[in-house]
């Protein structure tokens, strides 16, 4: 395999606009108090308001701890606050601010854009082609297991 074959590989490439999507998401969060990886937590968040911590930890796939470091996070930012379940004290609900609202408000049409931008170019066909690809890549990866 010649040197330009590597530079083409497929895993190489995906590397490649991996490191560019979170490049360009650092840069449009970079006023903001969130971390990119954040922003499906605060979603999910938006989408099932009063979600417990081990609710988002099964639905993003991410363990108890990281979920419990983030919340703490966003909460001390102002854009997340927990309260206590009304029917199981021991349940915490997690709930967006005000702050919380506005924010994810303008970061949606920020991602919508760079979505836009990423895309353009490809006719809807290969959309729904990509869609598909990345649903078996991600479906692969979850199918992995190492000892």
């Amino acid at each position: 395999m010649t040197a330009d074959e590597k530079d083409d590989s497929l895993q190489k490439m995906f590397v490649r606009l991996t490191h560019l999507y979170y490049r360009q998401a650092f840069l449009t969060m970079k006023e903001t108090e969130l971390h990119p990886k954040q922003f499906p937590l605060i979603c999910l968040v938006e989408e099932r308001e009063g979600i417990s911590q081990r609710e988002i930890s099964d639905v993003l796939k991410i363990s108890a701890p990281t979920v419990a470091v983030s919340v703490k996070r966003l909460e001390k930012t102002g854009m997340l606050e927990r309260r206590n379940d009304e029917k199981d004290q021991r349940v915490m609900r997690i709930y967006l601010t005000e702050k919380g609202r506005r924010l994810t408000k303008t970061m949606k049409r920020y991602f919508e854009d760079n979505e836009k931008a990423m895309f353009q170019g490809f006719s809807e066909s290969e959309l729904c082609l990509m869609k598909r690809f990345f649903k078996q890549m991600a479906e692969n990866l979850e199918g992995v297991t190492r000892c």
